[in-house]
C-alpha cells in the first residue's frame, strides 16, 4: 500500500510548489520558520537518510525481528517537531529543488525495485526518533513525513501571502 502512496504523495508535494516564484519559494514567513525551499530540501535530505538506513539494513542479511512503530506523531500537524538537521538557507530555484527530490527518490526506487515486504520480513533498521523499526515500514515513514510537510508548505504559502 505505501509503495503506491509514496508516489502519489510525491506528486502532491511537487504540485504544492510548482506555481511559486523564486522569491516565494525562498521567503521565510518568520525568522524562526523555514521557507518552502527549505522544507523541500529537508524532505529530500530526510528521504536520502531514511533510505540509506533502510538499504543498509536490507542488504545486511541480518534478521533481528521488531515490531512496527507508532508513526501517529506525524498526524498532529499542529505539533511542532524538531528536525535533527536544519536545511541550508541559500536560495534555491524550482529546478534545484526538483533535482534534489529526484536524487533522493532514486534511493526509494532502488529500495522498492530490489525488495518486497516479504523479503524484508524480520529485518529492522534504527531510526533516530523511533528506534528499532521494521525496514519495510520506512515507506510509511517517508509518506507520512512528506504528507506532514505538504501541510506545512500550504501553511507557509498562506503566511507569506499575508505579508
Amino acid at each position: 500500500m505505501w509503495e503506491t502512496n509514496v508516489k502519489d504523495i510525491r506528486e502532491k508535494l511537487e504540485g504544492s510548489f510548482e506555481a511559486l516564484t523564486f522569491e516565494e519559494l525562498n521567503e521565510k514567513p518568520a525568522q524562526d520558520e523555514w521557507s518552502v525551499a527549505q522544507i523541500i530540501l529537508h524532505l529530500a535530505g530526510a528521504e536520502a537518510r531514511f533510505l540509506k538506513l533502510a538499504l543498509e539494513a536490507a542488504e545486511s542479511g541480518k534478521v533481528t525481528g521488531g515490531e512496527e512503530v507508532d508513526l501517529s506523531v506525524f498526524d498532529d500537524k499542529n505539533k511542532k517537531l524538531k528536525a535533527p538537521i536544519d536545511p541550508p538557507e541559500e536560495p534555491q530555484t524550482r529546478e534545484q529543488l526538483l533535482t534534489a527530490l529526484q536524487t533522493s527518490r532514486r534511493l526509494t526506487d532502488q529500495f522498492m525495485e530490489g525488495h518486497t515486504e516479504d523479503t524484508l520480513s524480520g529485518k529492522t533498521m534504527v531510526h533516530h526518533r523511533f528506534g528499532i523499526m521494521p525496514v519495510w515500514q520506512v515507506l510509511e515513514l517517508l509518506g507520512r513525513h512528506e504528507e506532514r510537510h505538504i501541510h506545512q508548505i500550504e501553511e507557509t504559502k498562506r503566511k507569506i501571502s499575508l505579508k
